[in-house]
């Protein structure tokens, strides 16, 4: 007999809550509620805090019920949808505001892709490559892959085989879509990485080589801009000019990193960027969108059509139905979340965000390498705000620290620096006061694999304090309680008359108060989040004011 719904509410709900990660508290990422008690500093997940505005929005969403794979079932989601995209593929390409006047009128093509997340994105950008690599070949009567499928277009082309090529550090979304369009895993060709985790360019164009002299086709050549793992962005602009040489599209996974656009700080890193083909963002990352939105831009919207696919009674040929684009077809008015974000956080809300994220991973990683004997070892400086370091034994700190590059380490050292690691996180875990993540990585100094901790800064409200908490909670659990208080370091404040106070605060005056509101609406908040250290930081290098 089907329950009441007061019934049901009373009985699920409270379980529900309770067991799940509380990722909106403002001091953790992924929190969790636990006999009754808030655990607090938990930095260690991809999925942060929501702006105050969305989960309202969701609730109209939800309500609406929008289908945008066609337009009679989401007329303004379509046009919206539309809009969005165009202000993400400016950010990326910035075309002329003609192009993009054009583009928002065309029925024929599309600029991107709304997916539910980045491994959706991911496949759409290499099922659009691998369509044009193995495309129509009309002189010789052949419809392409498209049609024809792979072994075909194989026979056809004179290939025995299709690949994609990238860093070792491809994120495992890449391996399902080499398995899904026909290339199979090992169709997935992975090169090293040197000791910043950016993949060896050499190594890259050996690969080409060794493809275009085996009858290989190179369906694509896949960049990084922050790996999953380690935050690293690879040196994009030498994969463009490698992909332009070997003519094969060039695709970037910046799923995670793709927001550092935003930032005139941070964007740099990911100059050649705009030469790729295609580009993934995931929303519900570092965009601060719900689960299950993600992005797919394409720097020639016309190569869009190489995966249009129509349907007699739904998505009809000429129609402006974006279903005709997408892998997938119902999807739900994801897109109006972005439209908020974009409208009330802003290009500038993103920037303070994203340079903020950064300073404060860098601020941990500058806190574990001022600590004595070297208990912690950080293994690279983070690029952006993901942070790899592993903690040191008492016993080996001497030897660790006084090796240069490879050490002289027994395997049973190598094995107690593992396992010591593993511990400690399985237990800060258990434990639940703090929470840091892990991963197990090829260490290029060291030369081989290590387990590592991992620590994610994605979440406006995590302060130096938190990082501070999550340190000392570790230094308790490893016995090492009297070093403690070594990271509760004073930290310089940026005083009133100080041209960099100064401007700052007429940063925040014109800040949206959608992004005032992820620092609580409190201005001294804000503030005290420009503190931590910052390779090349804006307080350093402060712009002028327009």
């Amino acid at each position: 007999m089907a329950a009441h719904l007061e019934e049901y509410l009373n009985s699920v709900l409270p379980r529900f809550v309770h067991d799940s990660t509380h990722v909106a508290c403002s001091r953790q990422f992924g929190a969790q509620f636990k006999e009754s008690q808030l655990y607090s500093a938990r930095i260690g997940h991809m999925t942060g805090s929501l702006p105050h505005y969305v989960p309202p929005l969701a609730e109209l969403v939800t309500a609406m019920n929008q289908n945008v794979v066609k337009t009679e079932t989401s007329k303004t989601v379509t046009l919206l949808e539309k809009q969005v995209t165009a202000s993400i593929h400016r950010l990326i390409y910035n075309r002329s505001s003609a192009f993009y006047e054009k583009m928002l009128q065309d029925t024929d093509q599309t600029m991107g892709m709304f997916t539910s997340g980045g491994t959706i994105a991911n496949i759409t950008g290499l099922w659009v490559a691998r369509n044009v690599a193995l495309g129509p070949d009309p002189d010789r009567n052949f419809a392409g892959v498209e049609k024809c499928g792979m072994m075909r277009a194989g026979l056809h082309y004179g290939y025995c085989g299709a690949a994609i090529i990238g860093s070792a550090l491809l994120h495992y979304s890449l391996k399902k879509a080499a398995d899904v369009l026909g290339l199979g895993v090992d169709g997935m060709i992975t090169c090293s990485y040197d000791a910043n985790y950016q993949v060896i360019i050499e190594e890259v164009e050996s690969r080409l080589q060794e493809c275009a002299a085996n009858n290989i086709c190179v369906i694509a050549l896949v960049g990084i801009a922050g790996a999953t793992e380690t935050g690293s962005v690879d040196d994009l602009q030498a994969l463009a000019e490698l992909a332009k040489s070997y003519g094969t599209h060039f695709h970037v996974d910046a799923a995670w990193g793709g927001p550092c656009l935003f930032s005139r700080t941070l964007s740099p890193m990911l100059r050649g960027i705009e030469s790729a083909d295609s580009v993934t963002i995931d929303g519900h990352k570092q965009l601060f969108m719900p689960m299950g939105s993600g992005m797919l831009l394409l720097r020639d919207p016309e190569k869009s059509n190489m995966v249009s696919k129509t349907a007699s009674y739904i998505i009809r040929q000429g129609s402006s139905d974006l279903g005709r684009f997408t892998l997938e077809g119902s999807r739900p008015g994801a897109a109006i979340y972005m439209h908020a974000n974009l409208s009330c956080i802003g290009a500038r809300g993103y920037e303070a965000l994203m340079d903020r994220s950064v300073r404060v991973c860098r601020y941990m990683a500058q806190a574990l390498r001022s600590m004595r004997s070297g208990t912690f070892e950080v293994l690279f400086e983070p690029m952006i705000n993901i942070l790899l370091y592993r903690y040191v034994p008492q016993r080996l700190r001497s030897r660790l620290s006084c090796e240069k590059g490879r050490t002289q380490l027994s395997e049973e050292d190598w094995r107690e620096l593992d396992e010591a690691n593993a511990s400690l996180q399985d237990r800060q875990k258990a434990e639940g006061r703090t929470f840091v993540s892990r991963t197990s990585v090829l260490d290029v100094r060291h030369g081989r694999r290590l387990v590592a901790l991992r620590v994610v800064i994605g979440n406006p409200l995590t302060e130096e304090s938190d990082i501070d908490e999550v340190i000392a909670d570790q230094l308790r659990i490893t016995g090492d309680c009297d070093l403690a208080p070594q990271i509760h370091r004073s930290r310089s404040c940026l005083q009133e008359g100080d041209e960099r106070a100064e401007y700052w605060r007429k940063y925040w005056d014109r800040m949206p108060e959608a992004a005032r509101l992820f620092f609580l609406n409190n201005s001294e908040r804000f503030r005290a989040s420009l503190v931590a250290p910052y390779a090349r930081s804006v307080l350093d290098e402060c712009p002028e004011l327009e």
